[in-house]
């Protein structure tokens, strides 16, 4: 089983990272064009993508499913209420994918690195967000069939044929046939799980043999090398809050020093792990290094607010202040 607790790129990525100053910057232009070319029409006007559009059973949804309620100014998933703690508005939902290009630049521009072969057949991306990584990969490899499920319904419908989206909560019983994945991806769950160890027992349980489980997960707790963040300092305190959110809902935010013990227990095999550090910031003089913390720090300016504002009001009492 691979399941790196963390990603790290041997050269750096192509992509420029965005300043703190303008995020504009993240705007690319596509490849072979100028700014301002014609773009060339499409004739075929790729039928599989318009054909994928059309609702299916499984977009039938309930309208409490896929309503939303609103706190603080920012919007939340109503289905299974309280699960999870962040806002799926479209603010929250631009940090998601920055992350997503995050955890890309550190696999040097790759989605996985569990050796799938190239012909996969049944994924699941677990807590697939925005859906971003699924239909990056569905696009890549036509003969898989995708599946990303999550409490919020804010994945498009304009998606690759062989993706679909389902709304599920992935603490409650799955049930999905036993054995049939071939690739199951976890990702940022952190503050999720309430049971580590009962999740990966039931990846390991619908995961046919022979299949991988690979689990990211970004660190929360950070460092420093010269031991300069005292406990005086804001993201101590940052840091310190969370792990009472995560005692008050018991789904742990700083959980991963148990990663591998709790998947071998499950049953895995072939076990690989591995921890990186990404700095916050373009303080780095290495080149590659400062590329990682350009692109994390735009991601947590975008969605300090969105991971903090609910567990600070509603657990923790604070006020919100407008100005």
């Amino acid at each position: 089983m691979s399941s790196p607790k963390s990603r790290q790129s041997n050269s750096p990525t192509s992509r420029s990272p965005p300043s703190r100053q303008s995020p504009a910057a993240l705007a690319q232009v596509a490849e072979g064009q100028e700014p301002g070319a014609t773009i060339e029409v499409d004739n075929d006007s790729d039928s599989s993508y318009s054909l994928s559009t059309r609702v299916t059973d499984t977009e039938s949804l309930r309208s409490s499913i896929l309503s939303h309620k609103w706190e603080n100014g920012r919007r939340y998933h109503s289905y299974q209420d309280g699960s999870y703690w962040a806002p799926n508005d479209d603010r929250q939902q631009e940090a998601e994918d920055l992350m997503h290009e995050v955890y890309r630049i550190l696999l040097n521009d790759q989605l996985y690195e569990a050796p799938i072969g190239e012909n996969p057949q049944r994924v699941l991306d677990l807590g697939c967000g925005t859906g971003i990584w699924a239909i990056e990969f569905a696009d890549l490899h036509p003969s898989a069939d995708v599946l990303g499920v999550d409490l919020s319904p804010i994945q498009p419908g304009f998606v690759p044929p062989n993706c679909r989206f389902e709304v599920d909560d992935i603490n409650q019983e799955w049930t999905y046939p036993d054995d049939h994945f071939d690739f199951v991806h976890i990702r940022a769950m952190m503050g999720c799980i309430p049971d580590w160890d009962e999740l990966y027992e039931k990846a390991f349980k619908h995961t046919q043999p022979g299949g991988w489980v690979e689990s990211v997960e970004l660190w929360g707790a950070s460092k420093c090398d010269d031991d300069t963040l005292k406990p005086t300092s804001p993201l101590y305190t940052w840091i310190e809050i969370f792990k009472k959110i995560g005692n008050l809902t018991g789904k742990p935010f700083f959980w991963d020093t148990k990663m591998g013990e709790s998947i071998t227990k499950a049953g895995f095999i072939n076990l690989k792990g591995r921890r990186i550090k990404v700095p916050i910031g373009t303080w780095p003089k290495d080149k590659t290094l400062k590329q990682w913390g350009a692109w994390n720090r735009q991601f947590l300016l975008q969605g300090l607010e969105g991971f903090s504002i609910r567990g600070l009001t509603e657990m923790l009492g604070a006020s919100v202040y407008s100005t």
